[in-house]
């Protein structure tokens, strides 16, 4: 078998001798023919001149590094008239002039830079026998020429961060083919409308509600039909009614207490009025923790900036000089004036529990007096709950106001049960109300759905408000191909200034927001790409120009 069957590669030299070391091996090649053709003239040549050596990495072999060693002959060149006198001969089909690596290994760098980048790949590299450095692999990756952009006919458009909060690109993505065609230095109307002007043909941009997405579209490719995507759309009008919730936080505060009053009522035993009171009242006080006091701390620094922009507002101040004065942001300005008074930040949702459909049945079982936590789960492990015991344990602890007695006090009744109180609910701020009210009623609970029942037969214009968002939700989601004319009307006659604000801007791009309710294209492709932008990004994590990922980006998709 000769050494062109093994190694295609090498066709044309013959092979001198084989030296292995350790995990190397390096073979002594040199050239099959006695003749060399001039770079300049192609002349051929015969008259050698002088003879090198030449050192180039390649593939490994059975897990070794490959080390190749040519024989090079410098020969005189056989034409008087040419410039060149001197030349070295070449091997075009094994490496590049002056390379110190082989085509095939300069290959497989590229491959695991463009995949992993240069630290990772120089991890992987490393192991296989393939020899190069992190720089090594960037400084490939950087030499591999860019290909052209290709002008798709359906092309995604969406803003990534390059530094999150300061500096943003657009990335472009050919929605049929679902591969990134480029990258944007900057997410700018004015780069996106010369792309689109030197990339003619688009036929469809899908793309969100960002303004400058739809000026640089009607800029660039003023023929092209828009769809804005409709996860945006419902975003906004989610957004919409959570800035109404806002600047009713009083009332949000008032329906909280009165459930919380109405439950306490309803938890109360029959014949003992007022013992879930008393149980509460005699329940020990643990002392503040760190925490809480750090929590107290932020809040008094709220209050305080709180009344601070409400006494600027009374003195007439805008509030582009309240958040200069204050050094805090418009929008957090904005978000007090709104709400009019001082709004408590909700507690942290707590999290559900396997337990939770099993609660009701705990707490009856605790006011007919079975107070062992062991016993009852073996009575709900009954009923299906697969959990361990150590979850009724902790949750009846909680319940527990003083140490449980194995003995009776002598001379003392023992004291009768009573159901524990349940967790107060917490007042929650407009986003979490947003959601209880559009929710449907399976997803809530019955706290939550009590909640919205009074909230809503409390204030007709939040009741007015829901019905709006969840009528504009059905004409997005179910697509219905009928007018919006009507639901505009509606809306823009509410008299509630937060839903006026969103038509007007709605009017804006309506044209694209039609689009979306009929066209089957939309920005999910695109998030999906950004997604995959992102860890190239953070794989690169230092090093990561823009160049660089432009390259790895197109490479990669």
């Amino acid at each position: 078998m000769s050494l062109a069957t093994l190694f295609p590669h090498l066709v044309g030299l013959h092979l001198e001798r084989v030296e292995i070391a350790d995990d190397v091996i390096i073979v002594h090649l040199a050239s099959a023919r006695c003749w060399a053709a001039c770079p300049l003239c192609r002349r051929r040549s015969r008259c050698i001149h002088a003879t090198d050596a030449r050192t180039l990495a390649d593939l490994p072999v059975a897990g070794r590094t490959l080390i190749l060693r040519l024989r090079v002959r410098r020969f005189r060149c056989a034409n008087a008239a040419c410039p060149r006198r001197i030349f070295a001969e070449r091997f075009p089909t094994l490496a590049g002039v002056r390379a110190r690596r082989t085509h095939a290994q300069r290959t497989a760098l590229e491959q695991i830079g463009f995949a992993l980048g240069g630290a990772a790949g120089a991890r992987l590299a490393g192991p296989l026998g393939i020899v190069g450095s992190r720089a090594t692999l960037l400084r490939v990756v950087h030499a591999t020429p860019t290909p052209p952009a290709v002008t798709p006919r359906v092309l995604g458009v969406d803003d990534w961060a390059r530094r999150r909060g300061q500096s943003y690109g657009t990335i472009l993505v050919d929605l049929e083919q679902r591969r990134v065609v480029d990258l944007l230095a900057d997410r700018t109307a004015a780069a996106f409308a010369a792309w689109l002007s030197a990339h003619p043909g688009v036929g469809v941009i899908a793309r969100d509600r960002a303004g400058a997405d739809a000026d640089g579209a009607r800029q660039g490719a003023p023929d092209a039909i828009q769809v804005a995507d409709r996860f945006p759309v419902l975003a906004n009008i989610g957004e919409t009614l959570a800035r109404m919730l806002a600047r009713k936080h009083a009332l949000l505060r008032e329906v909280t207490a009165a459930v919380n009053r109405a439950r306490e009522a309803i938890a109360e035993p029959a014949g003992d009025p007022g013992a879930v009171k008393a149980v509460a009242a005699g329940a020990p006080t643990r002392p503040p923790t760190r925490a809480d006091q750090e929590k107290a701390a932020h809040r008094a620094a709220r209050l305080a900036r709180d009344e601070a922009v409400l006494a600027l507002d009374r003195q007439g101040a805008s509030q582009v000089q309240i958040a200069a004065q204050l050094g805090s942001g418009r929008k957090t300005v904005r978000r007090f004036l709104r709400a009019g008074i001082f709004p408590e930040r909700a507690g942290a949702p707590r999290r559900p529990s396997m337990l939770d459909p099993y609660e009701p049945y705990l707490r009856e079982r605790w006011a007919a007096g079975c107070h062992n936590s062991l016993q009852r789960w073996r009575e709900i492990r009954e009923r299906g709950f697969s959990g361990a015991a150590s979850l009724v344990r902790r949750r009846v602890g909680r319940w527990r106001t003083v140490p449980r007695r194995r003995v009776p006090p002598r001379g003392g009744a023992t004291p009768r049960p009573t159901c524990p109180p349940e967790t107060p609910l917490r007042v929650p701020s407009a986003r979490p109300a947003r959601w209880f009210l559009l929710h449907p009623e399976t997803r809530l609970r019955p706290d939550e759905l009590l909640w919205r029942a009074t909230l809503l037969g409390r204030d007709p214009e939040i009741r007015a408000a829901r019905d709006l968002a969840q009528g504009f939700g059905t004409l997005v989601r179910e697509r219905d191909h009928a007018a919006p004319a009507p639901w505009l009307t509606q809306a823009a006659a509410s008299d509630l200034p937060e839903f006026e604000r969103f038509v007007t801007v709605l009017e804006r791009d309506r044209a694209a927001v039609e689009a979306a309710r009929t066209s089957a294209w939309s920005s999910g492709q695109t998030e999906g790409q950004i997604t995959k932008l992102k860890l190239l990004k953070r794989q690169a994590y230092g090093r990561a120009s823009f160049t660089l990922l432009r390259k790895r980006a197109l490479r990669v998709a």
